[in-house]
């Protein structure tokens, strides 16, 4: 396996409770995989770590075996690293256009030739307008997102994280909200970035849909990692169905 990805043992504890316990697992290069659990079991923590927004108290992070762990968000996210929230985070005072030329100046142009997904290289106002017709937003260049309906503003908020270039990309809940069908587009259109080289963890409730998309899980519950496989040794795993999946699966 060529990992992306290393993470080695990486803590956080806020006051008495331990919100990530030494977790520790590889990203294969290429892949899309999962991490799921339980309302706090810790993953939002745990991505937050990953990408700089918080400070890990034991453990590292290697990206491409650069150490991450130790450096600033943005310099994270210029080192390829790119993630989306669960609560959408575009600028609200600028159109759709505007939030994507903004990443592009914070991401700059591509550094990673054997990447090749949609709006990767280009001018600026290229690559703009191939991320907003990739995603169906030419009709709302113009718009503010708080005009957008909450499949567009999704949309929105995935282009923008792409505009900075990543070779990996964390999608913090991406479906929330979306019924089967708008959450199986995404991933229509995930998969044709996935093709162009980009690396996927998706962190998301929506087990029917990270069940039969991932090519691979890892389950965390209290903090720690419980599980990991593919979708049908994790829905066999007694712990997981235990604790997560319930004994119907």
């Amino acid at each position: 396996m060529d990992p992306i990805l290393e993470i080695r043992d990486l803590s956080k504890r806020f006051g008495g409770v331990e919100a990530v316990k030494a977790v520790s697992f590889d990203v294969p290069r290429g892949s899309l995989v999962g991490l799921i659990g339980p309302n706090g079991a810790g993953k939002t923590t745990f991505v937050n770590l990953v990408s700089k927004h918080e400070s890990p108290d034991t453990g590292s992070v290697l990206l491409d075996k650069r150490p991450i762990h130790r450096l600033p968000s943005f310099k994270v996210a210029r080192a390829g690293l790119a993630r989306t929230y669960q609560k959408n985070r575009l600028f609200f005072e600028e159109s759709v256009s505007e939030n994507i030329r903004t990443a592009m100046i914070w991401g700059g142009a591509a550094k990673h030739q054997d990447l090749s997904y949609p709006g990767l290289k280009g001018k600026e106002e290229e690559r703009t307008a191939e991320l907003m017709e990739f995603f169906a937003l030419t009709a709302q260049r113009d718009a503010l997102p708080s005009g957008l309906s909450h499949l567009h503003r999704r949309r929105a908020e995935v282009a923008q994280a792409l505009a900075l270039a990543p070779k990996l990309l964390m999608l913090d809940e991406p479906f929330a909200g979306f019924s089967r069908e708008e959450a199986f587009d995404l991933i229509d259109h995930l998969k044709v970035c996935q093709k162009g080289g980009l690396t996927m963890l998706l962190i998301d409730h929506n087990m029917e849909v990270m069940l039969e998309v991932c090519e691979y899980l890892f389950v965390m519950h209290h903090g720690a990692l419980l599980a990991s496989g593919t979708s049908a040794e994790v829905r066999a795993n007694p712990e997981v169905i235990n604790v997560y999946l319930g004994a119907e699966t």
